[in-house]
């Protein structure tokens, strides 16, 4: 370390910025709804192609007065002329403004969080756009040109989601990029070929500094001009993180080449993150950066001297791809919260030919400018590339096991997986005498000792007791119920949050480290309770979650939304069963008891026929109203309770003082949306629950609300946001 003091500067750069992170109060100055704006602004970047491209504005003001660092601009099609704005341009812009949104849930994305580390404040809805000044950013704007360029000449040449690929893959743009081919490679766990990555940067730079100095010209005008295309390049590709980080070290091979110097590997790789933490620090804490650069490091501190004890070229290379899988293992996890085992293979038989189809992609998409039908002919090489990727990728997400969720990690089991990986790392570099003769063994030593480091990183500690958490899934309802040896879901939807299944059910339950859902129970048949779970059950094997059993509401008359849910179940193999008042079902240590409908129950609306559950764990007892009404509450006859979620989302004509006074609950929870149409929780329901002195959680202020209890003591409550 004294020996390279960039590490030793960007060592503590990085613990300066996370202490910066733990003192950040992380609030906005302002919270913004759809309020009407009027605001100027300079165009930094446009980002997106066609109807989804969006404009990045900056050192926006309102009025002469400062507003914000950056803002978001989405704009439609028929209010802006996209062909008339330059990168530089000052505009004003008329429109609503936004706040991005915070997680309400363990594992959600953090849509806030991840624009606010890039400087952007706030997004905004544009309905009219002006061009106030003419000003032009020439460099930056030619880049873009090119850039729109080449994503219609892949347009042209290849078919819509093939080219989507090359664009993402080429050019870094992935508005392009189809949901169904985002997932393909998802599911193979090479996702990462999407992106521009170091790869990309070694061929480009070192295959065009190559064939400058064999060819052209002098060393050192190669050196020159290999350096000005590369940074080219990374402008014209917008500089995510691992472009700039290779782009940085391959500027400093280039430097070192020119100037006569040795190149540190170490020292390159300590200023890049000096000069990218430098300009965007929080990216320290995004995946972006930690893999980009922990690959990086992980290969030559880790992976290099496994590959030495292999002689074979085909041996280095496997022990090279599951060397980057182990070393970028934690992270994946701790990002994502499921892992794919085969995901070296698909990396040994897809990565090789990267460079054919980088090189081709290029060439074609620039001889088709000229010569359109020769340039079509280099993208046919593309795509059988790309349709060997797709297979190869559809293979290996076929594999029995491939959607393996984890949950996430502790950061304790991530630093000992390290230590562990470290450990054999060391020892192969040491190769102690009494192994020299016994590799098999040495080989069978260190492979059992990395299972031990992965039983470490994916253990769980099971839970205690009886958890319970109503998620915030908006304007809708979702709790999930787990014990050591069971996990259920009582209802799952939404009617204000689009993919309420893929975007918080899921990611919750994946963070949890749930695989498998025992019972499946919902209530009834209005959308905001069962839309989540049925996006899980048409995909399954995108969600990676198993359900055991659906069980409804056991009516004799039943509405069109309800047997259309049953067909849906039935059509994916989901098993359907249903309860009526009475019944019981035993899950694990928990007990479901039906408190209502009869099979025969006349209901009115939907909602009085909700299925209300009791469930008993030891001593507690929790109530499962779903969105019951007074008519169906009259219904109700039992002890009081520990738990109640509060029945149709805390509304006016639901939680009569006779049902409150009859269940005494000591946490009431409501789930319920910000700002929702329908003033839910209405202030005479919280009145009356007020009158009972039962402690009220919402689902609007707290987010997620977990209560937790050994089934014998006090229940405690935990909230995500508050």
């Amino acid at each position: 370390m004294t020996g390279r003091p960039l590490c030793l500067i960007g060592l503590l750069l990085m613990v300066v910025i996370a202490g910066i992170r733990l003192w950040d109060t992380d609030l906005d100055d302002k919270i913004y709804t759809g309020e009407q704006k009027r605001l100027t602004a300079q165009v930094d970047s446009i980002q997106g192609q066609g109807e989804k491209r969006v404009l990045i504005l900056r050192d926006v003001t309102q009025n002469g007065e400062v507003f914000c660092e950056k803002i978001r601009v989405d704009v439609r099609p028929q209010n802006c002329d996209f062909e008339e704005i330059r990168i530089g341009n000052l505009v004003s812009i008329e429109g609503r403004i936004y706040s991005f949104s915070r997680p309400g849930n363990p594992g959600q994305y953090d849509e806030y969080r991840e624009n606010r580390d890039a400087g952007i404040s706030y997004r905004f809805t544009a309905d009219h756009i002006e061009i106030k000044q003419r000003s032009c950013h020439y460099f930056k704007q030619t880049m873009a040109q090119i850039r729109s360029a080449y994503f219609e000449q892949f347009a042209r040449c290849l078919p819509e989601e093939e080219a989507g690929v090359i664009s993402a893959m080429v050019l870094g743009e992935k508005s392009g990029l189809s949901k169904d081919i985002k997932k393909v490679y998802q599911d193979a766990g090479v996702s990462h070929i999407l992106a521009i990555s170091g790869l990309h940067i070694s061929l480009i730079g070192a295959g065009l500094f190559y064939f400058l100095r064999r060819f052209l010209m002098p060393m050192k005008a190669a050196a020159l001009i290999s350096a000005a295309i590369l940074l080219m390049y990374g402008e014209l590709v917008g500089f995510p993180v691992a472009t700039q980080r290779a782009i940085v070290m391959m500027l400093c091979v280039l430097g070192a080449r020119f100037l006569g110097k040795h190149y540190d590997l170490y020292c390159s790789l300590a200023l890049s993150a000096i000069i990218q933490l430098g300009l965007h620090p929080m990216e320290l804490f995004h995946a972006g950066f930690l893999m980009s650069y922990g690959t990086v490091l992980g290969i030559h501190q880790m992976v290099r001297p496994l590959q030495e004890e292999a002689a074979h070229p085909i041996s280095q290379s496997v022990l090279g791809c599951v060397g980057i899988q182990l070393i970028t293992l934690p992270m994946s996890v701790w990002f994502y919260y499921e892992w794919n085992p085969y995901s070296f293979i698909a990396n040994l038989l897809i990565l090789p030919l990267m460079c054919v189809m980088i090189g081709m992609s290029f060439l074609g998409g620039t001889i088709s400018f000229f010569l359109p039908v020769f340039g079509k002919f280099l993208f046919g090489i593309v795509h059988l590339i790309l349709e060997w990727e797709r297979w190869v990728c559809s293979c290996i997400h076929g594999f029995p096991g491939a959607d393996f969720i984890v949950g996430c990690p502790m950061p304790i089991q991530i630093v000992l997986y390290y230590i562990i990986l470290e450990v054999v790392i060391a020892a192969a570099r040491m190769r102690p005498d009494f192994f020299r003769e016994k590799k098999e063994r040495f080989w069978c030593i260190q492979t059992a000792a990395v299972l031990f480091g992965m039983i470490i990183l994916f253990f769980r500690m099971p839970v205690s007791g009886i958890q319970i958490t109503n998620l915030d899934v908006g304007q809708g309802d979702g709790a999930c119920v787990q014990t050591q040896n069971a996990a259920i879901l009582i209802d799952g939807g939404s009617s204000d949050v689009e993919r309420v299944g893929e975007y918080r059910i899921s990611r919750y339950l994946k963070y949890q480290g749930v695989k498998k859902l025992d019972s499946v129970f919902v209530t009834h048949s209005d959308s905001d309770h069962l839309s989540g779970i049925r996006e899980i059950i048409e995909d399954p094997e995108h969600f990676g979650l198993q359900i055991g059993r659906v069980v409804l509401p056991g009516v004799d008359k039943t509405d069109e939304a309800y047997n259309d849910f049953v067909d849906c179940c039935l059509e994916h193999g989901v098993p359907v069963e249903y309860m009526i008042r009475g019944q019981k079902i035993r899950i694990g240590d928990i007990e479901c008891e039906c408190l209502h409908p009869d099979s025969q129950y006349d209901w009115k609306t939907e909602n009085d026929y909700s299925l209300i559950l009791l469930l008993s764990f030891g001593k507690f007892r929790g109530l499962f109203t779903g969105d019951l009404e007074q008519t169906g509450e009259r219904e109700i006859k039992t002890e009081p309770v520990d738990y109640l979620k509060i029945p149709h989302h805390g509304s006016k004509g639901s939680s009569t003082e006779e049902f409150l006074n009859m269940l005494s609950p000591a946490v009431s929870v409501i789930s319920a949306g910000k700002n929702n149409r329908y003033g839910h929780p209405a202030k005479e329901t919280v009145e009356r629950l007020n009158q009972i002195q039962t402690r009220i959680f919402c689902t609007i202020d707290c987010g997620a609300v977990t209560i937790r209890t050994d089934g014998d003591g006090v229940l405690s409550v935990r909230t995500y946001k508050t």
